[in-house]
């Protein structure tokens, strides 16, 4: 009996020890299988060529020889200004020569991702969700337990007769219990508790053989639901829905260093363009006074007082111009800086950045299909709405659950001992001779159960909605790459037409210069065209500089919509919640 004992024990604890951490549960293997038709409808599609972006030649274009393009690149357009220097004017410490520091947009990006403000405070978010999930798995963590009772009573009870009459005969006891044990929740929804009772108890005298005794047992007690409330998938729902919400947030930082990549590629090519426009309005300033000087030289000659007051005038509006294209470059660079957050450039610093890298003007090449794939792949909106069809079909489960009625069933076994001393009493528990059975069922029905069918049919609702909020979120995945591409397209046309332009212009400024150079004279009318015509040559500077940046803004654009920004830039996103199920 002391071996059956031991025994019982043994498979008490064993079950203790193999429920130490929940039975793993994986995700519903059928999750996308069952969502495989949202997206056949967006990638059955007959694109699955591969077409690379182009423009057409315009007819300035085609008029123009080889060397004469060469020659309009050498003195107008994104080339011309290679060995220019800006001059970025006084900064806020009142220094003229204002220190700058060269960077690629390889180091603007990884900057940013790993210093930024915004993205430090979201980066916090998943540490929260894994104390969450720790604080749901430790409902099945195993409790020790201890108890300490002592009572004295003094029972009153009927006078036994004496030879003198009657007399008071009080029944006094003193019980001191010490009660240890351990209680380990079950997955399944039940309870297993294993305890040891040790009681010494003192009573006056009676008519029993031991007034002074000690007594012992060893409980084992198994309770287990066997409907309502019954299986791991319902007691562990509370861990999946956390871990769920831990990859959910996850894929939100995924999203936010994306946008935060975008951000630092944006904010770096229109650093780019304003100090390229800074250039420009520099050239424009010096080509402006250099005819101020040379018609201030013809004022004896055939230069009216007019004639140099207007040049006078067109210099400062244009001096005004480049005051303005300062300002504008040293507000992009510091915008820069707080994106970038770095110690070395501070935001309060005056250090100027200086894109190192130029924007790039090849043709891209893509396939609508493939793009449409990889998006509805990679996209962390679309993996997150995945996720909350996943919370939906948990919380429906356990909602079904609920509906069942409540069928409990709790069962015993204990070992007893007594005797004079507390080690007496143990011994005889040991021998295993007064064991007792214990076996109880408990059943309880709601009439009707409206509440738990109403809960069963609204998470039956709100699945269906999470169906549909995937099929949404895909729809607009699509939109935002198609929008992409077309961005694309549309960017990349545009250089074509503004360089047809600015090459024009550049043309048209060129033969008023020979002409100039021939002798024309200096008439008001001559020099009020020659001036506008290099305004306009830089304006389709400009224009030509921002379509190619706009360019290059598209394509990080296209990257961000289909997910996949972080690879392009070398950056690696690891989830280590990947194998936490």
């Amino acid at each position: 009996m002391i071996k059956l004992q031991t025994s019982i024990v043994a498979v008490g604890c064993l079950v203790l020890v193999s429920c130490a951490s929940p039975l793993e549960q994986t995700l519903e293997k059928d999750l996308r299988q069952r969502l495989l038709s949202a997206h056949q409808n967006h990638v059955q599609l007959n694109a699955s060529k591969t077409i690379a972006v182009s423009r057409p030649i315009s007819s300035v274009e085609e008029k123009l020889t080889d060397s004469r393009r060469i020659e309009l690149d050498y003195v107008s357009g994104p080339t011309a200004y290679k060995e220019d220097h800006p001059d970025y004017g006084p900064d806020l410490l009142g220094q003229d020569h204002t220190p700058t520091v060269s960077m690629s947009l390889q180091k603007v990006v990884h900057s940013t991702l790993a210093n930024n403000l915004t993205l430090k405070i979201a980066r916090l978010v998943p540490a929260v969700d894994d104390t969450l999930i720790t604080q749901a798995q430790a409902v099945f963590d195993a409790t020790f337990f201890a108890n300490v009772d002592w009572q004295k009573i003094d029972a009153a009870q009927p006078p036994v007769a004496s030879a003198t009459g009657s007399a008071l005969s009080p029944n006094n006891s003193e019980t001191t219990t010490i009660n240890v044990g351990i209680r380990k929740p079950l997955t399944t929804g039940g309870q297993v508790t294993l305890q040891q009772n040790i009681t010494r108890i003192e009573r006056s005298a009676t008519f029993f053989t031991l007034n002074n005794y000690h007594t012992s047992s060893l409980l084992l007690n198994v309770q287990q639901p066997l409907l309502r409330n019954f299986g791991t998938a319902v007691n562990r729902a509370q861990i999946e829905l956390a871990v769920n919400a831990r990859r959910e947030n996850v894929q939100d930082l995924r999203q936010q260093l994306i946008d935060a990549c975008q951000n630092a590629e944006t904010a770096y090519w229109n650093l780019s363009f304003s100090r390229q426009r800074l250039l420009i309005q520099q050239r424009l300033l010096q080509r402006t006074m250099k005819d101020r000087d040379q018609i201030e030289k013809r004022a004896v000659l055939d230069a009216s007082p007019a004639v140099i007051t207007e040049a006078n005038s067109f210099v400062e509006a244009r001096r005004a111009e480049v005051i303005r294209a300062q300002n504008a470059v040293r507000s992009a660079s510091d915008s820069l800086k707080r994106l970038m957050n770095d110690k070395e450039f501070s935001v309060s610093d005056e250090t100027m950045i200086v894109p190192l890298d130029d924007p790039i003007d090849a043709p891209l090449q893509f396939s609508l299909l493939d793009a449409i794939t990889t998006a509805l792949k990679n996209r962390p909106s679309l993996r997150r709405a995945l996720m909350e069809i996943d919370d939906a079909a948990i919380r429906q489960q356990v909602a079904d659950n609920q509906q069942l009625p409540l069928l409990n069933l709790s069962a015993s076994m204990r070992f007893n001992g007594v005797g004079p001393r507390a080690d007496d009493a143990v011994n005889i528990q040991g021998e295993s001779k007064l064991i007792d059975y214990l076996i109880s069922a408990q059943f309880e029905m709601p009439l009707g159960n409206r509440a738990a069918k109403a809960l069963y049919r609204q998470r039956q609702v709100e699945r269906s909605a999470s169906v549909v909020n995937y099929q949404n979120t895909a729809q607009l995945v699509v939109l935002e790459v198609k929008d992409a591409l077309r961005a694309i397209i549309t960017a990349y046309r545009v250089i074509g037409a503004e360089r047809a332009s600015r090459r024009a212009a550049a043309e048209n400024l060129r033969a008023l210069e020979a002409q100039e150079e021939a002798g024309a004279a200096l008439t008001p009318e001559f020099l009020d065209l020659k001036l506008r015509r290099q305004e306009a040559l830089a304006q389709t500077e400009i224009r030509e500089l921002q379509a190619i940046v706009d360019y290059n803004i598209a394509i990080g654009s296209l990257y961000q919509a289909m997910g996949t920004l972080l690879d392009r830039n070398g950056i690696e996103f690891k989830d280590d919640l990947a194998d936490r199920r």
